[in-house]
């Protein structure tokens, strides 16, 4: 067997990190991207910075200063991946900003206290609380907003959880065994850990790229008007969140009922790889002109994600709900079979109502998207009303 000292395996990471963080900035200068693909931009850059001081200090322990621009580097790595994924979605980023800062400046203010004596486990307490807290609220952001309905984003989900729960981990046995510990060393020293972070690496830059890309069309087919750009009608999904939580409450006050109708075609990547983004495109288009052209006139319509569309209106009754998305039904697969698709996709269309819910528009939008994902399985239901 090869055995791996520490100096090895931190030049091995440095080299997967430095390798991907090139490449997924190479990528975004290409692209010109937008503030998502900056801000991610900047954690590789991060990464890269923490993957050599942490080689440095390997090869030259005697370097501690490395020590504390690998730690606070690191920890603004998992920040800035937070920051992209709440980009992402639309939701701010001011206060998140500054925690980043803060828990960064007192990871690298940590190792200094303790100074050149501190050894390479100065101010370490401090950093995996960072590499907790950060990984968890990103692997939380991807499961919401604008990452719904995005497939690929489960496994940003899930490299997250796995990075937060494993530092969890690595702090309680810190503190109850020490760090020269056989177990600590053993199970979750460098070594270990450097292995781990090449393969999240790995995983991170190339679902990370997906999701850009996913963005970037989402964003072109269905983001507002511009000076120079028409408006296709679909609205992102932070607004159409918002003019639908304006219209519940406006329509408590009036006793109207307010329903929210999702449209959802859930194996578009499946057609995709079978026949091509074309066909899918296709597809995709027939389906948004049937929302757009069947939906009564006055009504919001917002994208769901990449398998879905949503719209709001005022109805008069469970009834007349029901028989608006039988009627969205029928136009979608209408429209479709003129586009002569080698296979006809499966819809499901889910409705929620406003007096059944606590008059929360992310509430009823998660309700309609549940009944939509039931009546897409269902054999002979294709509207379902939330309950």
């Amino acid at each position: 067997m090869i055995e791996l000292d520490i100096a090895t395996v931190s030049v091995m990471t440095a080299v997967v990190v430095i390798t991907a963080g090139i490449l997924f900035i190479v990528e975004t200068v290409l692209r010109e991207d937008d503030a998502v693909g900056r801000i991610w931009s900047i954690a590789f850059l991060c990464g890269i910075l923490a993957a050599i001081s942490y080689a440095v200090w390997a090869f030259s322990p005697q370097t501690w200063g490395a020590v504390v621009i690998g730690n606070a580097a690191f920890v603004a790595t998992s920040g800035f991946m937070w920051l992209g994924c709440r980009r992402f979605s639309n939701r701010s980023v001011g206060w998140a900003e500054a925690a980043v800062l803060v828990i960064t400046l007192a990871a690298g203010a940590a190792v200094l206290i303790e100074g050149a004596d501190g050894g390479g486990w100065a101010g370490t307490e401090i950093m995996f609380l960072g590499l907790i807290l950060f990984p968890a609220a990103a692997a939380l952001e991807t499961l919401r907003g604008a990452f719904s309905g995005i497939r690929s984003s489960i496994a940003l989900a899930m490299v997250f959880a796995i990075q937060s729960l494993y530092y969890l981990a690595r702090l309680v046995v810190l503190l109850t065994a020490g760090p020269e510990s056989e177990t600590f060393l053993v199970w979750w020293g460098t070594i270990p850990t450097s292995i781990l972070t090449i393969v999240l690496t790995i995983v991170v830059v190339v679902t990370a790229s997906v999701l850009r890309a996913e963005r970037a069309g989402l964003r072109g087919r269905r983001r507002l008007a511009a000076p120079g750009i028409t408006f296709s009608g679909v609205l992102e999904p932070i607004w159409f969140e918002r003019f639908l939580d304006d219209a519940v409450q406006r329509g408590a006050s009036r006793d109207e009922l307010v329903a929210v109708i999702s449209t959802r075609i859930d194996d578009l990547d499946l057609m995709t790889t079978a026949f091509g983004e074309s066909e899918t495109e296709s597809v995709r288009a027939a389906w948004n002109d049937a929302v757009r052209l069947h939906a009564p006139t006055q009504t919001w319509i917002g994208d769901d994600g990449t398998a879905g569309i949503v719209l709001c209106t005022v109805v008069e009754s469970e009834d007349d709900a029901r028989r608006l998305g039988a009627g969205l039904y029928r136009a979608i697969y209408s429209e479709i079979d003129g586009v002569e698709a080698s296979v006809i996709p499966v819809v499901g269309i889910g409705v929620a109502l406003s007096d059944r819910a606590d008059r929360d528009a992310r509430g009823l939008i998660d309700a309609a998207r549940a009944a939509a994902a039931e009546a897409a399985v269902s054999d002979d239901i294709g509207v379902v009303v939330a309950r």
